[in-house]
């Protein structure tokens, strides 16, 4: 092991860092004496047999690491949920050769069937939002590249490419990208987060790679991927809906455009509770960004007043992969961010504007340490009524074992149990799924069977997908509830759910697009324990309105339509 991880062992467990609070009292709720989560690797066995180019080569040009995302996403409106990849590409490939392109495939209920709807897409694909921009009735695809971004509009199940005639073609090199509205003036709007300004061309062999601090060099650096400080960073970009089917930039007038940020995670949340939704990024090596809703079309950063623009002994951190979820059941947002090996995985807990550092004494910190964490999500997989963690894991240098033989490419994912609001790292102990070591980058959820649990799909850098199936069993109730919200949101995208059972208070914010580069599921799905019924459902819709609905019955997927009522999906969840 080398010398900076094992100090970054010692440091952590000598002390819990003086900013970081205690976590919250446990919830009262029962907690049981053994994990009953367990996920299975189905993904060549129904279909997914796809692996993803990352263009690897003797160059080591940079977006050769860093790519791989995709969507969880019902394309064409049969209540389940297919699956798109997006793939990488050669960089100095031969343009008379063959192309990787990315792959969609249609859940037929059984298997997954890969089909040919448009968008294949030839180049170096990174990250992927799903949301019905153009309010027809069916989820259309964003789709990040290093080079031109591309629009996919969707016209019942086939796609056309219109990204340059709808202003949003952006040739920079984009990471995670998302669909919200930031406006509220009833269309969705788009969040592009943008990473560094690189050229193949310029590569120049004096570049400092990744971990050029590490002792196993010897005084001789092995061949690797430079790291981000070499590059300046590009401005993020934030795309206003016109609601005629066209975008216009307003990055500059909204004041998110600064060229300072590294961008590679961006999430949509209402951390405040205002009503209005704003934006946290996960930079690369420099602050992150934490973007405060003004209510008048612009965004002032607060990440250094709120406590999440830096680690947590005030040092920047190599940001990927990001989400909300309010963990400790108090009603607040709370966030995570996933990080560079020998810096943990950060946990924020929502203290109403601003944050407290959780990421130790909650227990996600020293299980981190070791690993090099990209996508990540809060999702409930044994369905007891609160929130567990995911983070997908795999390292940006393919010859790590030359410099640091403490940690390898492939690793292994993280699955945090929350008992009560502090966490247990269970991988081991949550089935053969999460014994394989892979290079993981992107992450989503979804119930993709219909079984009422969320299932997970990652996405692999030069490897074959993984679906995890979940098989919890079902000693656990649940409800899936799926939202249709007034005007030009559909989806109900950016509400908040306060959902009532016996002393169960949970609290949901529906969002697609989060984790790294990747789209999960458009629905929430709730665990209720052994709670039989759902007592009352308070949702808070992205225009404003605030509606009731309750009591439900457990296991059954609900859809709640604005301003008009309830029905029961008649849809798989």
């Amino acid at each position: 092991m080398s010398i900076l991880v094992l100090l970054a062992y010692f440091l952590c467990l000598a002390c819990i860092p003086a900013e970081e609070t205690a976590p919250p009292a446990p919830l009262q709720r029962a907690t049981p004496a053994a994990s009953s989560l367990r996920f299975v690797e189905v993904a060549s066995a129904i279909g997914l047999t796809w692996q993803h180019e990352n263009g690897r080569s003797p160059q080591r040009y940079f977006p050769e690491t860093m790519g791989g995302g995709g969507a969880f996403f019902d394309y064409d409106g049969d209540g389940d949920l297919d699956v798109y990849a997006a793939n990488g590409a050669l960089i100095a490939a031969d343009p008379r050769d063959a192309a990787p392109v990315n792959r969609l495939f249609r859940n037929d209920g059984q298997r997954f069937v890969p089909v040919a709807a448009g968008v294949a897409h030839r180049g170096v694909g990174m990250g992927v939002a799903a949301a019905d921009y153009d309010r027809d009735g069916d989820l259309d695809l964003y789709l990040t590249n290093f080079g031109p971004n591309a629009l996919f509009r969707n016209d019942d199940g086939h796609f056309a490419e219109i990204g340059r005639q709808t202003g949003i073609a952006d040739a920079r090199w984009g990471t995670s990208c998302a669909f919200a509205d930031y406006d509220r003036d009833g269309d969705l709007d788009l969040y592009v987060a943008n990473y560094v300004a690189y050229d193949p061309a310029t590569t120049h062999t004096d570049q400092v790679p990744y971990m050029a601090g590490y002792e196993s060099y010897g005084g001789q650096a092995p061949v690797g991927y430079p790291h981000p400080d070499n590059f300046q960073g590009q401005a993020d970009l934030l795309y206003r809906n016109d609601g005629a089917g066209y975008f216009t930039d307003v990055s500059v007038e909204a004041g998110i455009a600064d060229a300072s940020g590294k961008g590679l995670g961006v999430v949509f949340g209402d951390y405040d509770n205002d009503g209005w939704p704003d934006i946290y990024v996960a930079n690369d090596a420099v602050r992150n960004f934490l973007y405060h809703n003004s209510r008048d079309g612009t965004f002032a950063e607060r990440a250094g007043l709120a406590g999440v623009a830096y680690g947590q002994d005030g040092q920047m951190e190599a940001g990927m992969g990001v989400d909300w979820g309010d963990y400790d059941g108090d009603g607040v947002l709370d966030l995570t961010v996933t990080n560079f090996q020998a810096e943990p995985n950060a946990l924020y807990r929502g203290e109403g504007g601003f944050f407290s550092v959780a990421t130790f004494a909650a227990g996600t910190g020293l299980p981190s340490l070791p690993l090099l964490g990209f996508g990540t999500q809060f999702f409930d997989p044994d369905l007891d009524g609160d929130l567990d963690l995911f983070a997908a894991n795999g390292h940006v240098l393919d010859n790590v074992l030359d410099i640091d033989q403490s940690t390898s490419y492939g690793q292994r994912n993280l699955l945090f149990r929350n008992d009560g609001g502090r966490f247990a790292e269970v991988s081991a102990a949550a089935g053969p799924g999460f014994s394989l070591e892979r290079v993981s980058r992107g992450s989503a959820t979804g119930d993709y069977d219909g079984d009422g649990d969320p299932d997970l799909l990652v996405f692999n850098s030069g490897q074959p997908l993984s679906l995890l199936r979940n098989d919890q069993g079902d000693a656990n109730h649940w409800i899936t509830i799926r939202l249709a919200g007034a005007n030009g949101n559909p989806n109900g995208i950016g509400a908040r759910l306060t959902a009532t059972s016996g002393d169960l208070v949970q609290t949901r914010e529906l969002r697609g697009s989060r984790s790294y580069l990747s789209q999960s599921q458009l629905r929430i799905c709730l665990g209720l324990g052994k709670r039989p019924q759902l007592d009352a459902l308070a949702v808070r819709w992205p225009s404003g309105r605030v509606e009731e609905f309750g009591p439900f019955a457990a296991n059954q997927a609900i859809a709640l339509v604005e301003g008009e009522g309830v029905s029961v999906a008649s849809d798989p969840p």
